[in-house]
Formats: C-alpha cells, structure tokens, sequence
C-alpha cells in the first residue's frame, strides 16, 4: 500500500510539474509578442542607428536590431531564416521597405512588421511590405513536422509497452523495441521526402533529403528516450519521458515560433527535441555556421545518451541474474493492470493537450505607439527673393501663425536650392500651439517659406525634461536624393526671469533627414558631454562648416564671473561628419596638431576683444572668415577675423559696420551671422542679427520686433 501511494504521489508531482510549466504559456497565450526577433536595416550608419535605437526601446524589445551592409545581404539573411525581417531604407523617399520571408509564421510577421511600421512612423516615414522566397522549412510546417515525429515515436513506445510489458527481458526483446523505433524513423523520413511542405525551394538537391534526415533523428532520438525512462523508472519512467518530451516545448507549441516565447521558456524549448529539431531546420538554410551545428549537436546526444542507459540497465538486469537475484524486468505488475495504467496516461495526457494546444486564445498585443517626431509644412508665399530688401520684405510677414518672432537665424543651403533655416525661442500666436518654443525650423523655397511643425505643436528639437535648445549653426552633407543636416545647439536651462535668465548647459547635435523636395525629419539628438555652466568649457559648433571630408567645430568659452561687454575665446575640433555624434572621435587643434584631449584646445581668438558666443565661419577664394560682433551684445562692431585656413591664426580686421544696442531703451540686437550661400556677390557677404528687448511685454505686442534683420557687409581683403 505503501510503495502504491508514493508512485501515485510521484505521478501526482510530474503532473503539477507539467501543470505549472503550461500555465504561464496558456496565460500568455498564442503568439502575443514578440521578444527580440533578429531584424536588420540597411541604410547609411548616420540614419541606420537612430532606428535601431528607436527599435531597440519598442515596448517589451519585440526587435533585435543588426545592420546589414547591403540590400543583397539581407535579401539572403531573410530568405536562410537567419532573421525575421529587414528593413531597407531608400532615403530619396519617405517609404522604405521592408522583406520577410513567404514562410515566416503569420504572428511574427504581422508583429514584425507593427514593430518597424511603429519606428518609421516615428520618423514621418512608412513602409511596404515585400516578400522573399524562403529557402528555410516554412515555420508552421516544421514545428508541426516536429511535433509530430516526436508524438509519434512516443505513442509507439507506449503501445509496445501495452502489448509486451513495461520493459523487455530479454536482448532480443529489447532489440525489437529499438528496431521498431527506427522503422518509424524510416517512415518519418519517407514522409517527409513527400511532404510538399518540407521541400523549401532551394537551390540545393540534398535539402529534402537533410530534413528528412532530422526529422528522422528526431523520432529516433524521442523513441530511445521514452524506452531508457521506461527501463529505468517503469510508469514513471512514461510520465517522465512524456513531460521531457512533449511538455516541456509545449510553450513552442502554443506560441507557434521561438520569437514568440519569453527568454526562459526560450531557452529551455531550445534544449528540447522539438525545439532543437525546428531550430536545425531553419538552419540548413542558414549561412550561420552554428545555426546548424548547436542542434544537431543535441538531437546526437540524446540518441546516444538514451542508448547508453539502455545498455546499462541491461547490464544491470545481467548482475541481477548473475547473483541469484530476482531481476527488476521480471518484477512489477499484471500484464492487464499494466496496459489499463499505461491507456489511462495516455487519455489523460490527451484529456489536457487537446484543450490546451486548440483552445488557447490568441492574446492582445502590446501596442507598439512611440513618441512621433514626424512634422509637417505649410507653405506661405513669398514672392521672388532676390535682394536683401527682399529678405527683410520676408521677416515682415504675418502669414504664419506658427512662427511669428524667433532670433538665431542660422541656415544652410540644401542640394534642391531650398534653405533651411533654424531659429531660437520661437513665438507663436495663440491657437497654433505653444506660444513660446526653444526652437524652430523654416524651409524656404522658391516663392514659398514653410514652417515645420513636429507633431503636438512643440519645438522642432524636443526639450529635455527642463533642459531646451538653441540652435547655432548648421551643415549639410548631400546624398543622392536627400541632405543629411546637422545642427548644432546649446542645451540651455531657465534660472530665472528676463532675458538673462538662462544657464548655458553644454552643446548637442541635431540630425534632421530632408528628401528632396521634402520636410525635414528629426533623426536623432545627442548631448556632447554633461550638463554643466562652466563657461570655460568650450560651445562647440557654436560656428560650423564642413570641408575636405571634416566637419569642423568652433568652440566658445570665457572666464568665470566675466565683465560686462567680454566677448568669447575661439578653439576649433574637427570630426568626420558621419561621426560628429561620438567625442571619442573628435579631435582638437592644440596649435600645432590634431589631439585627443579637449582641455588641449588651442585659443585661436581670445576673450579680449573676442567673439559673440554665436558667430559664423566660411572660407571663400582661399581665405578663411570668421564674423561676429567684438565682446558680445554690448559691443557694437562688427568684424571679420581672417586667416589662411581653418585652424588659424585668425588676425582681427577694422569693423565693417556697427551694431550697438541700446540699454536705455532696452533694444538688444545681437548675434550676427554670415549666410555666403545666400544671394553670393564677389567682395561682399550677406549678414543678418538678432532683434529683441529687455521689456518681453513689447515683443508679445509686436513680434516683428523679434525677427532678424539683413544687411549687406564687405568682405575685407586679407
């Protein structure tokens, strides 16, 4: 009575076991999510990693991103299995495209797909869906293939066990148990040569024939394993096999793919036969060395592992008999008692899997919404813009609501002859928005001045918490079919009230992506560095230019506590242009050479009579110029620094005109800016200034007052 009540105990026990393996799976349900499928992206770097950034922070990480150096290698990788999908980029459009493979499971297509149609909209961008010839298994057919052969090789053995006892005593006996187990390999193997579904097209003969193969191996494997559980631990010995070998990758089962599983259900499906056997299909297609070799690795070693303790126990049966003992094979009981215990198992088991394998539901998805950064345009018309008198013409119109005073005024000319320009704190009437942004961006065409509006009304360069930007200065690098436009910024943090009342925290890195003819899309910002006011920590890219392949970075800094009317030092870093968003990359002009440090940086203009924290740098015939206005925005001259290249040394040259502003009536006007691109002429530079007030109060009455004005200034001969 004793031994009775411990095995039903014992049964009892694998039965919760199995029990509370399936619960957190049936909870989950079929096929909910995704958990970091392998994806890749194709596209230049610069544009590359802000998706896969934007990817990799999708609710639960539904995507693992790669990057693919080809729209070939991907097109292979998808096709093998090697990933659930790629996303091609073609940065002439606002579509892009994205390849899965025609066998891939509906769940984890439509889930991938949702993930990359989330990051694109993020940008303003969409998709189109492609499909690739699969040369891999189709995912259903191969679990079902698995599953199957595994089903089958187990009821064999318990039906020979129902027939010829728990466990054979004999050699001869046993062998026909494993004889029997690797005829139904045989016929699992001819079934798969004929199964249409397990023939990927391919362009290699032997692919039907390996998977066969597998799937042979598989049910050899799982027929070997029932009968070593069986000889060691009888009906236990079943239960234990069934849990191992049908239980246990049930979460696969259920889900219908690996990608669908959480980390520990995934890596314990992968130990299984089943999950081994479906990972090695998807992997001889695969041009991952280990893709094959890690499952095919345990499919062998259960096959042996099981014949091991098959010959083991029959050792042991042998020095049982040598001894004068009863051998354990002969003990046990009645044949009718058996084979009733065996068939109830198996109804049981039958009784849970059909419910749980047909009825579970498929479960909501996680939404896969993200913060968009998308914006849009309107266009205002200008008239022709061919003068300076034009442009001044331009920044008295009324007919955007959505910028009506900002200052900065940096621009860069794209490869389509429009102008992007980038503004500081931008006012805005009432009803279009946020009355008062960091920052804001126009494009202007022929004819045609258009804000660009990100979606929710905010500035064009998100704030950080508390933490705003400032735009300084841009560049551009073209490609075929769009621009790449960095902009450089100052993170700033309000400390109080008034026109000063701010804290210059550090620089950032702005990167926008402008098809042709298109609007401009926030890729990514990036902080250089730590927020920190130290003010003799060089501004960089408070003036920027690129040349020679190098973007250089001009840097700002002065003593603490400085005096009323000091201007700013100049220093100079330089960075391919692709790479301006990691310092690690950044090299500074000490003075005679290019070098890692920062502190390093060489004074090429210094404090004393220096520059405006914000000023411009251009080369034109040979020269190198750098404008601003001498000790900030209570000097009044406006000067050009000379020098034969970009490094210095730059010489101060006599003002070319003066800027003063008025503390008695509270009119600032500040921040002068060279535009060379704009309406060139030999001899001379088009600039402009910033405008504003002490008395915020009559700048909201008339915003024009905050709007920059142009003038046409000398260019001075070196």
């Amino acid at each position: 009575m004793r031994s009775r009540t411990a095995r039903i105990a014992a049964l009892a026990v694998l039965a919760l076991l199995g029990v509370a393996w399936l619960i957190p799976a049936v909870l989950h349900g079929r096929g909910a999510d995704l958990r970091e499928a392998p994806v890749l992206l194709v596209g230049p770097d610069v544009v590359a990693q802000p998706l896969a950034v934007a990817a990799g922070s999708l609710p639960g990480r539904p995507l693992d991103v790669g990057v693919a150096a080809t729209e070939a290698d991907a097109r292979a990788a998808v096709s093998g299995g090697d990933v659930v999908g790629a996303l091609v980029l073609d940065l002439r459009a606002t579509q892009d495209d994205v390849l899965v493979r025609d066998g891939l499971h509906p769940q984890v297509r439509a889930r991938a797909v949702a993930g990359a149609r989330a990051v694109e909209a993020r940008y303003g961008r969409s998709i189109e869906v492609s499909e690739v010839p699969g040369r891999a298994v189709p995912d259903g057919a191969a679990l079902t293939a698995a599953a199957a052969a595994v089903a089958a090789a187990y009821l064999l053995v318990a039906v020979m066990s129902m027939l010829w006892g728990p466990v054979p005593r004999t050699l001869l006996r046993g062998l026909v148990r494993i004889a029997a187990v690797g005829v139904l390999a045989g016929l699992v193997a001819a079934v798969a040569l004929v199964a249409p579904d397990l023939r990927p097209p391919t362009d290699a003969d032997r692919a039907p024939v390996a998977a066969a193969a597998l799937l042979a191996l598989l049910a050899f494997g799982a027929g070997l394993a029932t009968l070593a559980w069986e000889a060691l631990l009888r009906l236990h010995g079943l239960a234990l096999a069934g849990l191992l070998l049908m239980v246990l990758p049930a979460p696969l089962l259920i889900a219908g793919h690996e990608a669908l599983l959480g980390p520990v259900a995934a890596a314990v499906v992968r130990q299984t036969g089943i999950g081994a056997a479906t990972a090695a299909l998807a992997g001889l297609s695969s041009a991952e060395d280990h893709a094959l070799l890690v499952p095919l690795v345990i499919l062998v070693g259960n096959v042996v592992l099981a014949l091991a303790v098959l010959v083991l126990c029959r050792a042991a049966a042998i020095r049982d008999a040598a001894a004068g003992r009863e051998p354990e094979v002969a003990r046990g009981t009645a044949p009718a008692q058996w084979r009733f215990r065996v068939l109830v198992g198996l109804v049981a088991v039958l009784a849970v899997a059909t419910p749980v394998l047909m009825l579970t539901p498929t479960a909501d998805p996680t939404p896969m919404g993200m913060a968009s950064l998308a914006a849009s345009t309107t266009c205002a018309e200008t008239g022709r813009l061919e003068t300076t008198e034009d442009l001044n013409r331009l920044t008295s119109l009324r007919d955007s609501p959505e910028f009506q005073g900002g200052d900065v005024g940096a621009e860069i000319m794209l490869q389509d002859g429009r102008t992007v320009w980038m503004f500081g704190d931008t006012l805005r009437q009432a009803g279009a928005g946020t009355m008062l942004v960091r920052n804001s961006m126009l494009v202007v065409g022929e004819d045609c001045l258009q804000v660009v509006l990100p979606e929710g009304g905010g500035a064009v360069i998100p704030d950080r918490g508390e933490v705003g930007y400032w735009p300084m200065s841009l560049t551009a690098t073209s490609y075929p079919g769009y621009d790449l436009v960095t902009v450089f910024a100052q993170r700033v943090r309000t400390t109080g009230t008034g026109p000063f009342g701010f804290a210059n925290v550090g620089p950032a890195v702005a990167t926008y992506l402008v098809p042709v003819g298109g609007t401009p899309q926030l890729l990514e910002v990036r902080d250089l560095g730590v927020d920190d006011p130290d003010t003799t920590r060089p501004m960089w890219g408070a003036a920027s230019v690129v040349d020679g392949g190098w973007l250089y970075a001009y840097g700002t800094a002065r003593p603490p506590d400085p005096e009323l009317g000091t201007g700013f030092s100049l220093h100079v870093a330089r960075v391919r242009p692709e790479d301006v968003g990691d310092l690690q990359r950044w090299r500074y002009w000490d003075g005679a050479g290019w070098t890692r440090a920062a502190d390093d940086a060489a004074t090429l203009i210094g404090s004393e009579d220096g520059v405006s924290q914000t000023l411009s740098v251009f080369e034109r015939d040979g020269t190198w110029y750098a404008f601003s206005k001498r000790d900030e925005v209570f000097g009044s001259d406006l000067v050009f620094w000379t020098s034969p290249s970009p490094t210095g040394p730059f010489t101060a040259q006599p003002a070319v005109a003066e800027l003063p502003s008025d503390a008695a009536t509270g009119q600032l006007r500040y921040m002068p800016l060279a535009h060379p691109e704009l309406l060139p002429e030999p001899g001379s530079v088009l600039v402009s200034y910033s405008r504003n007030s002490t008395d915020l109060g009559e700048v909201m009455r008339d915003p024009l007052l905050y709007r920059p004005r142009f003038l046409r200034v000398p260019l001075p001969q070196p």
